[in-house]
């Protein structure tokens, strides 16, 4: 929701905010783009008064491209559910500042909408204890939804650990360095974009220093936002603080392990760990067969030519685990326990 100045107040309801007296070197330019954004969206929240107006409103704003904005909408749950049903199907959703958005409301939209690629909850009823009872109880819907704006996810408190959804552990045997973080959910086109990051990072000359325990900052930096193909780091939305993980390659959730050596005649290995099946050892996929695996789960990418690049990036210079043996579990977790930081970044 934009934030408005008081001259955009007095444009919109001049009656209630009084009339403005333009003055050339003291008011804004009202065609500029920020004010032209922040009179729609008054504009919109004034004009849309009932469920059939904004079912009309939003399907000729092409809403299938451009998201669902129903942001500081006067709805209950209930409607809101019912707009969006009707919306069809999106892949955006801006719900934010709607004090009737609970967790049963996010939950309902999770498994009404999957796969989602954005959604914003901040300004809902929604605490960071409802997130991690939905995270714990529904962890399966959160395999599919790319990024979630919310506070609890920037606070940067110990006492907010979420459960694992997917887990980045980057291994180096010959110094027993290991970095590991946990993501509470992950979308399938942010973890090729941040797998691709790290591969490259990777193959650089000496690149191992960016990824030692207790500060692996490159890695919590590649995997705290969904970048977009093409974008520039500066210019990355950060959605999440990357907690690190103390206990690598066990608990829920995905696991996908990157082995370097330094030494140029060992190849180094990955692989990508499917969740635990109870009575069952955890299943080890290439990164052909995990992306056939994830779009199997109604989770295809969204640009195939991305998924290809990682696919021929990964096969070029890594070779698949067959095995992951206990020393290298035993090793992963005496890294991470090592260092005595905290346990964020």
């Amino acid at each position: 929701m934009p934030l408005v100045t008081e001259d955009t107040l007095c444009r919109v309801w001049p009656e209630e905010y009084g009339e403005v007296e333009d003055d050339d070197s003291d008011v804004e330019d009202p065609s500029t783009d920020q004010e032209q954004s922040a009179v729609n969206w008054l504009q919109k929240t004034q004009s849309l008064t009932s469920i059939e107006g904004i079912i009309a409103r939003l399907k000729n704003e092409a809403v299938s491209e451009a998201g669902v904005d129903l942001s500081g909408l006067p709805l209950d749950g209930q409607q809101l559910l019912t707009v969006l049903k009707d919306l069809g199907p999106f892949k955006r959703l801006d719900v934010s500042g709607n004090q009737q958005v609970d967790k049963d409301v996010f939950l309902r939209i999770l498994e009404a909408h999957k796969p989602l690629q954005w959604i914003n909850i901040a300004g809902c009823s929604i605490s960071a204890n409802d997130l991690k009872e939905l995270l714990f109880d529904h962890r399966q819907l959160f395999y599919f939804v790319g990024r979630i704006i919310h506070p609890a996810f920037f606070t940067g408190d110990p006492g907010d650990e979420f459960p694992n959804a997917l887990r980045f552990t980057i291994l180096r045997r010959l110094q027993n360095d290991a970095s590991s973080i946990s993501l509470p959910f992950f979308g399938i086109d942010q973890v090729i974009q941040n797998l691709t990051d790290v591969v490259e990072l990777c193959n650089e000359l000496s690149p191992m220093g960016r990824f030692v325990e207790p500060h692996s900052r490159s890695l919590a930096a590649i995997c705290a936002s969904a970048r977009n193909k093409d974008e520039d780091w500066p210019d990355r939305d950060v959605e999440i603080m990357p907690r690190r993980s103390f206990d690598p390659l066990k608990g829920g959730g995905y696991d996908i392990v990157v082995h370097n050596f330094p030494d140029p005649d060992k190849p180094s290995k990955y692989a990508i760990v499917l969740p635990q099946v109870e009575g069952q050892q955890r299943k080890i996929l290439g990164i052909s067969a995990f992306l056939r695996h994830m779009e199997e789960q109604g989770s295809p990418p969204t640009d195939p030519d991305a998924a290809k690049n990682l696919v021929d990036l990964i096969n070029s210079s890594y070779k698949l685990m067959l095995n992951l043996n206990a020393s290298m579990f035993e090793m992963a977790r005496a890294a991470a326990v090592r260092g005595t930081a905290t346990r964020i970044f």
